[in-house]
C-alpha cells in the first residue's frame, strides 16, 4: 500500500490536517537572524570565532531540516518506511508513542483495516492552547481513521497498557523530545511490545546513534532485544529492533 499517495489525496475545499513541526529545533523566524550573525562572528577571530560559527551553522541546519521534514512529501515518505519496517498486518495493534500531532498514528491507521492503533502523548495546556491535543484529534478525524486510531494522554514513563500489548511501537522524534528519562521512556516502549514485535523510531542522527549503539544494546539481555538496525531516510535516521519471547 502506498501511504504517501493515500495520505495526500484531498478534494478541493476539504478540511486539511495540520501537522506542524514534529521535530525539535530552533524557532523558524530566528533562521535569518542566525545566518546574519555569521559575518559578525568572523570578526571575533581565533578559536572563539570558529566555535561560534559552528554553533550557529548547526542550529541553522537544524532549522532548515525541520522545515523540509515538515513538508507532506517528507513526512509521508518517512511514515511509509516506518510502517513498512514495523511489519504490521491488517489486524495488528500498534502504538504511536509521543505522537505529537499524530502523523505516524494516522499512517498506522491507514495500513490497518481491522486493527487497533493508540496515539499517546503528554500534552500540557497553556493560555494560548488550553487543549493542545485537539489538533491531533482533528487530524485523526480529518484523515478518516477515527474508527481505528484512539488518542490518550499518557506519561511516556508510565504507559497505560499491559506488557506485551502491541505488535509494533513507533515514534517520530519521540525519544529526542523526551527531555528527562529517555532510558525509562525507551523501557516503557519495550515493555508494552509483545515478543516478536517491532520497535521503529525516527530520530535525529545523535539520538539514533545513541539508541542503536548504546541504549538498545544495554537492554538486549533484560528484554532480549535483537536485530537492531540503523538506516536513513535523507537526514532522518531510523532505528529498528525486535523483541524476542
Amino acid at each position: 500500500m502506498d501511504l504517501r499517495r493515500k495520505q495526500t489525496e484531498q478534494q478541493p475545499g476539504e478540511e486539511k490536517p495540520k501537522y506542524g513541526f514534529e521535530a525539535s529545533g530552533v524557532s523558524i523566524p530566528l533562521l535569518p537572524m542566525l545566518f546574519g550573525l555569521v559575518p559578525l562572528l568572523t570578526n571575533l577571530g581565533g578559536r572563539l570565532s570558529f566555535v561560534s560559527i559552528a554553533i550557529v551553522l548547526y542550529f541553522g541546519w537544524s532549522g532548515i531540516t525541520m522545515l523540509i521534514g515538515s513538508t507532506d512529501w517528507y513526512r509521508n515518505g518517512l511514515n511509509q518506511l516506518l510502517v513498512e519496517a514495523s511489519r504490521v498486518g491488517r489486524t495488528s495493534k500498534a502504538l504511536n508513542a509521543n505522537c505529537g500531532t499524530g502523523s505516524l498514528a494516522v499512517a498506522f491507521g491507514k495500513a490497518l483495516s481491522k486493527g487497533e492503533v493508540w496515539a499517546t502523548d503528554q500534552w500540557k495546556p497553556t493560555k494560548r492552547s488550553p487543549d493542545p491535543s485537539q489538533q491531533t484529534s482533528d487530524n485523526i478525524r480529518i484523515e478518516g481513521v477515527e474508527n481505528i486510531v484512539r488518542l490518550r494522554d499518557a506519561d511516556p514513563h508510565e504507559l497505560p497498557f499491559k506488557a506485551g500489548y502491541f505488535g509494533a511501537v513507533g515514534s517520530r522524534y519521540g525519544i529526542q523530545n523526551t527531555r528527562k528519562g529517555k532510558d525509562k521512556a525507551l523501557l516503557e516502549m519495550l515493555r508494552v511490545l509483545r515478543p516478536s514485535g517491532r520497535l521503529v523510531l525516527a530520530e535525529s542522527p545523535f539520538t539514533a546513534l545513541w539508541l542503536a549503539y548504546r541504549a538498545l544494546p544495554r537492554l538486549a539481555r533484560e528484554y532480549r532485544v535483537c536485530n537492531i538496525q540503523l538506516s536513513r531516510f535523507h537526514f532522518t535516521f531510523i532505528v529498528t529492533a525486535e523483541k524476542l519471547g
